[in-house]
Protein backbone atom coordinates (compact mmCIF):
# COMPACT_ATOMS: atom_id res chain seq x y z
CA UNK A 1 0.00 0.00 0.00
CA UNK A 2 2.01 3.31 -0.87
CA UNK A 3 -0.44 6.53 0.11
CA UNK A 4 1.52 10.42 0.00
CA UNK A 5 1.62 12.19 3.59
CA UNK A 6 3.92 14.84 4.41
CA UNK A 7 4.04 12.99 7.65
CA UNK A 8 4.89 10.01 9.22
CA UNK A 9 1.81 8.02 10.46
CA UNK A 10 2.08 4.76 12.65
CA UNK A 11 -1.02 2.96 11.49
CA UNK A 12 -1.40 0.37 13.80
CA UNK A 13 1.56 -1.70 15.97
CA UNK A 14 2.06 -4.52 13.07
CA UNK A 15 2.33 -2.26 10.51
CA UNK A 16 5.61 -0.14 10.07
CA UNK A 17 5.62 3.05 7.96
CA UNK A 18 8.52 3.82 6.43
CA UNK A 19 9.31 7.36 3.95
CA UNK A 20 11.18 7.14 1.39
CA UNK A 21 10.92 10.66 -1.10
CA UNK A 22 7.64 11.71 0.13
CA UNK A 23 5.76 8.48 -0.30
CA UNK A 24 4.97 6.12 2.72
CA UNK A 25 5.11 2.42 1.83
CA UNK A 26 3.30 0.50 4.78
CA UNK A 27 4.66 -2.90 5.01
CA UNK A 28 2.90 -5.33 7.36
CA UNK A 29 2.63 -8.63 8.90
CA UNK A 30 3.38 -10.64 5.69
CA UNK A 31 6.74 -9.05 5.05
CA UNK A 32 7.95 -9.52 8.63
CA UNK A 33 7.04 -13.28 8.04
CA UNK A 34 7.89 -13.45 4.75
CA UNK A 35 11.53 -11.85 6.19
CA UNK A 36 11.28 -14.73 9.58
CA UNK A 37 10.71 -17.52 6.69
CA UNK A 38 13.17 -16.06 4.30
CA UNK A 39 15.92 -16.41 7.46
CA UNK A 40 15.12 -20.12 8.41
CA UNK A 41 14.91 -21.53 4.79
CA UNK A 42 18.68 -20.08 4.95
CA UNK A 43 19.95 -21.54 7.84
CA UNK A 44 18.18 -24.54 6.70
CA UNK A 45 20.04 -24.63 3.33
CA UNK A 46 23.57 -23.61 5.26
CA UNK A 47 22.96 -26.93 6.92
CA UNK A 48 22.19 -28.82 3.91
CA UNK A 49 25.33 -27.46 2.16
CA UNK A 50 27.39 -28.81 5.58
CA UNK A 51 25.98 -31.67 5.51
CA UNK A 52 26.57 -32.58 1.71
CA UNK A 53 30.07 -31.80 2.47
CA UNK A 54 30.62 -33.62 5.61
CA UNK A 55 29.09 -36.70 3.78
CA UNK A 56 31.58 -36.06 1.15
CA UNK A 57 34.45 -35.49 3.42
CA UNK A 58 33.33 -38.87 5.38
CA UNK A 59 33.04 -40.90 2.01
CA UNK A 60 37.26 -40.01 1.50
CA UNK A 61 38.44 -39.92 5.21
CA UNK A 62 35.98 -42.22 7.41
CA UNK A 63 35.45 -39.78 10.24
CA UNK A 64 31.96 -41.14 11.01
CA UNK A 65 31.98 -44.91 10.82
CA UNK A 66 29.11 -46.16 11.76
CA UNK A 67 28.33 -43.47 14.43
CA UNK A 68 25.09 -41.48 14.97
CA UNK A 69 27.06 -38.33 13.61
CA UNK A 70 26.59 -40.53 9.94
CA UNK A 71 22.60 -41.20 10.58
CA UNK A 72 22.24 -37.67 11.73
CA UNK A 73 23.51 -36.57 8.07
CA UNK A 74 22.13 -38.98 6.25
CA UNK A 75 18.46 -38.15 7.54
CA UNK A 76 19.53 -34.34 7.24
CA UNK A 77 20.49 -34.88 3.33
CA UNK A 78 16.92 -36.58 3.08
CA UNK A 79 14.79 -34.57 4.11
CA UNK A 80 16.89 -30.95 3.70
CA UNK A 81 15.55 -30.47 0.12
CA UNK A 82 11.85 -31.23 0.77
CA UNK A 83 12.28 -28.85 3.75
CA UNK A 84 13.64 -26.19 2.08
CA UNK A 85 11.67 -27.21 -0.92
CA UNK A 86 8.73 -26.41 1.65
CA UNK A 87 10.19 -23.08 2.94
CA UNK A 88 10.68 -21.63 -0.18
CA UNK A 89 6.82 -22.31 -1.29
CA UNK A 90 5.44 -20.82 2.63
CA UNK A 91 7.61 -17.65 1.74
CA UNK A 92 6.42 -17.71 -1.66
CA UNK A 93 2.60 -17.58 -0.57
CA UNK A 94 2.74 -15.23 1.95
CA UNK A 95 2.81 -12.43 -0.64
CA UNK A 96 0.05 -14.12 -2.84
CA UNK A 97 -3.70 -13.69 -2.30
CA UNK A 98 -5.87 -16.65 -0.41
CA UNK A 99 -6.77 -18.62 -3.27
CA UNK A 100 -3.30 -19.26 -3.85
CA UNK A 101 -1.73 -19.97 -0.63
CA UNK A 102 -4.27 -22.48 -0.35
CA UNK A 103 -3.66 -24.10 -3.47
CA UNK A 104 0.21 -23.77 -2.20
CA UNK A 105 -0.61 -25.26 1.17
CA UNK A 106 -2.49 -28.07 -0.45
CA UNK A 107 0.13 -29.19 -2.54
CA UNK A 108 3.03 -28.93 0.69
CA UNK A 109 0.55 -30.95 2.90
CA UNK A 110 0.41 -33.48 -0.40
CA UNK A 111 4.11 -33.55 -0.14
CA UNK A 112 4.56 -34.38 3.23
CA UNK A 113 1.69 -37.25 3.60
CA UNK A 114 3.50 -39.20 0.55
CA UNK A 115 6.66 -39.35 3.11
CA UNK A 116 4.45 -41.54 4.97
CA UNK A 117 4.02 -44.54 1.72
CA UNK A 118 7.58 -45.23 0.82
CA UNK A 119 6.53 -47.45 -1.94
CA UNK A 120 5.01 -44.25 -3.84
CA UNK A 121 8.97 -42.92 -3.81
CA UNK A 122 9.91 -46.31 -4.58
CA UNK A 123 7.67 -46.36 -7.63
CA UNK A 124 8.84 -42.84 -8.80
CA UNK A 125 12.20 -43.48 -8.53
CA UNK A 126 11.78 -46.78 -10.43
CA UNK A 127 10.39 -44.93 -12.98
CA UNK A 128 13.26 -42.55 -13.11
CA UNK A 129 15.72 -45.79 -13.30
CA UNK A 130 14.34 -47.65 -16.46
CA UNK A 131 11.30 -49.91 -14.23
CA UNK A 132 10.30 -50.59 -10.92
Amino acid sequence: MVVKFDKIWFLSTTAIILRKGGVIMSSGLGSTMEKLVDGVTKICAFALLFAYIFFALNANFHFFDNSAVNDIITYIMYYGPLIIVGLVCVEFAISKNLLIQIVIYALIAVMIIFQFFPDTWVSIMGNFSGGA
